[in-house]
């Protein structure tokens, strides 16, 4: 929340919990009240719609432990789904699907200025965004459950496939 001081933007936040109180105290110690909408629990139809009409996606995480860092949320593919550039974090998992698509904009650090600084480059070069844009469209195609279906599919069989040993091992 201190980045959006920097930002000549609007931030919808949509969710809810434990970290309410606190993200609202945020708010309010920057004095951001005015550039930050707090939705709360959003439906997921819903929230289709916001992502829709949003022209970045926002999914920044601390790196809080092994979980975090090697975390791949299904928000990340929502936006890609929504053709939604994004600023994300530059951790394994983005990285690797993003080096291949290039659909985000990745930060190494939660320091306000430095995501004030991602955010206001993906809003104000119109390159960049159509880019990322595009690119969202075109991973959207490839990263979706229909084609992970086919992989789970084929290693499912491949699995099933072998052959039980007669000599088993137990220690």
């Amino acid at each position: 929340m201190p980045a959006m001081q920097f930002v000549n933007s609007r931030l919808v936040v949509c969710g809810d919990g434990n970290f309410m109180s606190k993200l609202k105290d945020l708010i309010s110690a920057h004095n951001v009240q005015d550039k930050i909408e707090l939705r709360g629990a959003v439906q997921p139809d819903d929230l289709w719609k916001i992502a829709q009409k949003a022209w970045i996606g926002v999914a920044l995480a601390e790196k809080e432990g092994l979980n975090q860092w090697l975390a791949l949320p299904n928000k990340f593919f929502d936006y890609v789904h929504a053709g939604l550039p994004q600023l994300t974090m530059d951790f394994p998992e983005y990285r690797a699907i993003n080096e291949k698509f290039e659909v985000a904009v990745l930060i190494d650090s939660l320091e306000p200025p430095k995501i004030a600084a991602a955010l206001n480059k993906l809003m104000d070069d119109v390159v960049l965004h159509q880019r990322l844009r595009q690119n969202c469209l075109h991973a959207r195609e490839v990263l979706n459950w229909q084609q992970e279906e086919k992989n789970w599919s084929h290693s499912t069989n491949l699995f099933l496939s072998i052959e039980p040993s007669s000599t088993y091992c137990l220690s």
